[in-house]
């Protein structure tokens, strides 16, 4: 048996019962006095005497408050296993990695705002199992069904189609892999959220029929618009298709709605506040997804203070016999209503900004908009995703903690140069905040690749002008009559010479592929022999000298930080590489 309190806290509160009871024993010690006086005369002389008497006694009110402290703390003598109920729900959440999620059409690009997103919608699932897919030529799993939130959080960022093993938009792929993870965790019923910036009409019918007969239901979250904008690379200009045309890919809501209503879900298009993505917020559709877990069982502690109540309602009666009739009449008016609110009476200690601190961390942003103080006022409406009228009321907070949330409000906007100001004046408040620091070097990093990539598509196209107008001139001179001599033979000789070009290539790859594939079997013997000799050279014991260089490599690998961009990226080329030996993506029908 192990004894225990379940709210120790309240404990404290028999410091002011020692005081209070201390404080009633000296003054009865001192009225002690009135027994040495006989009592005709003491009815005379002492009138407390009289009142001593309809005075209960302090002895009896000291245990009294005594067993209420000690009851109200909750001393528990023994645990009880209890099963603990959870939601039976599973959601998949497939990320668009295609080069058109680089369009700029959206600040600061499509792929920025969609990680944003996806990073506010794991926050939404707080109950249930979420899983993470992304697709591009391909599709991959970040993540299997998991209820650890941090995992996704950490894993969502690294994602971007550089690391991608193959470019290209298979949608199909992706609900495929989607479906897949929900049947191989037994879930006959789940949700598959769609984060993408538009599909063709062939995707919709690839989709449908993939669908058919499942209980799955399909949401979309479209981001983009309608107008469309250029795909600004990474590594400058932008992305361009095969007849050298500029790609502007745009979206179209009608088609996205039709697919999502006829698959039990809804479509929602891309806002700057927080209140798009409320609508993926997990519903309870049936009791039959409240489900009892037999794994999830737990010990939980059993409360003897209410126990204490059998020896306190005598002691409370005793104590309020003279007021019996009150008692029974304030019990008849003070019984709880409908209308009631338990905890009203404690905001009528607080003042508007203690009410409004309170309603924030009880996540009631809206309520806590109501505050006085610009920063919690702010914060509230930055929560909601108000990032415009948080940043006007954060423009004039005077704290470090203000002033940061303020550059947070502008970069949601794509303001990256006023944040950078707002984060500095943050830093000049408080030169120990490192999440100013850290936000203020990343906006500056995004602002430089921006810069870098307007750059180099200015360069670009001044190149692709200069170069329509060198092959404008050579037609003009291809015109001239001189240089229309012997047509027909210079198209014969241009058409063998490309058969022959055609073919030398084919022997070279020819040769390239053999030459590859007796490299892979020379390094497949190798690995082999090398895992033999190392196993064994791990059956015989280390020397000391062996001992030290092994803790030595240890620190060093410890101190080599890790990248999950790039874990990601070998991960899907390694599974990438599997997947070629035994089929062919199909659907990949655009490179963007």
């Amino acid at each position: 048996m192990e004894f225990m309190f379940i709210r120790p806290e309240l404990l404290w509160l028999l410091v002011p019962w020692l005081v209070i009871s201390s404080i009633q024993f000296i003054k009865r010690a001192k009225h002690q006095h009135s027994d040495l006086i006989a009592p005709h005369l003491a009815n005379v002389m002492l009138v407390e005497s009289k009142q001593q008497r309809k005075q209960h006694s302090p002895l009896l009110i000291s245990t009294f408050l005594l067993l209420a402290i000690i009851s109200a703390a909750g001393p528990s003598f023994e645990k009880q296993q209890v099963h603990v109920y959870q939601a039976k729900q599973a959601r998949v959440l497939l990320m668009d990695m295609s080069y058109s999620m680089y369009s700029t059409d959206i600040t600061p690009n499509r792929l920025t705002q969609a990680r944003f997103k996806a990073l506010d919608m794991i926050d939404l699932f707080k109950e249930g199992d979420t899983a993470l897919v992304a697709y591009a030529g391909d599709a991959f799993v970040v993540s299997p069904l998991t209820s650890d939130a941090t995992t996704l959080a950490n894993l969502i960022p690294s994602l971007s189609p550089e690391i991608m093993p193959s470019r290209g938009s298979n949608v199909l792929a992706g609900i495929t892999e989607s479906i897949a993870l929900l049947k191989q965790a037994g879930y006959a019923t789940g949700d598959i959220i769609l984060l993408t910036d538009g599909l063709d009409q062939a995707d919709v019918d690839d989709i449908n029929s993939e669908l058919k007969g499942q209980a799955y239901t399909l949401s979309i979250y479209g981001i983009g618009t309608e107008q469309g904008a250029p795909i600004a690379l990474p590594e400058g200009g932008f992305l361009k298709d095969r007849s050298g045309q500029i790609v502007v890919p745009k979206i179209n809501f009608a088609r996205l709605n039709g697919l999502a209503k006829r698959h039990r879900g809804e479509l929602v298009r891309y806002s700057p506040s927080g209140n798009d993505i409320k609508a993926f917020k997990p519903k309870l559709r049936s009791e039959d997804e409240l489900s009892e877990s037999q794994q999830s069982k737990t010990l939980w502690r059993i409360d003897a203070g209410q126990y204490g109540l059998i020896i306190l309602l005598p002691l409370a009666l005793l104590l309020m016999r003279r007021a019996g009739l009150t008692l029974v009449a304030l019990l008849f008016v003070m019984q709880p209503t409908e209308q009631a609110m338990a905890a009203d009476w404690q905001s009528w200690f607080k003042n508007a900004d203690q009410n409004a601190l309170s309603e924030y961390q009880n996540e009631n942003f809206a309520q806590a908009t109501s505050a006085n103080n610009s920063a919690l006022k702010g914060a509230a409406l930055y929560k909601q995703g108000n990032y415009e009228q948080a940043a006007e009321v954060l423009k004039s907070a005077a704290s470090s903690v203000g002033q940061y949330n303020y550059g947070n409000a502008l970069a949601k906007q794509g303001k990256l140069d006023e944040a950078i100001k707002a984060y500095q004046k943050a830093l000049e408040l408080d030169p120990d905040m490192s999440q100013a620091a850290d936000n203020k070097k990343l906006v500056e990093q995004l602002k430089q690749q921006q810069e870098n990539q307007q750059q180099q598509g200015d360069q670009q196209q001044q190149g692709d002008q200069q170069q329509q107008g060198d092959q404008q001139q050579q037609g003009e001179q291809d015109n001239q009559p001189n240089m229309q001599s012997e047509p027909s033979a210079q198209q014969n000789e241009s058409t063998s010479a490309d058969a022959g070009h055609s073919k030398e290539e084919q022997d070279e790859q020819a040769v390239k592929d053999a030459m590859r594939q007796a490299q892979q079997r020379s390094e497949q013997q190798a690995q082999q022999q090398g895992d033999e000799q190392a196993a064994s050279v791990a059956a015989q014991p280390l020397t000391p000298e062996e001992k030290e260089k092994a803790q030595q490599l240890n620190q060093l690998l410890r101190k080599v930080p890790d990248n999950p961009a790039i874990l990601l990226r070998n991960k899907m080329q390694l599974k990438a590489q599997q997947r070629a030996q035994q089929r062919r993506p199909q659907g990949v029908e655009k490179s963007w």
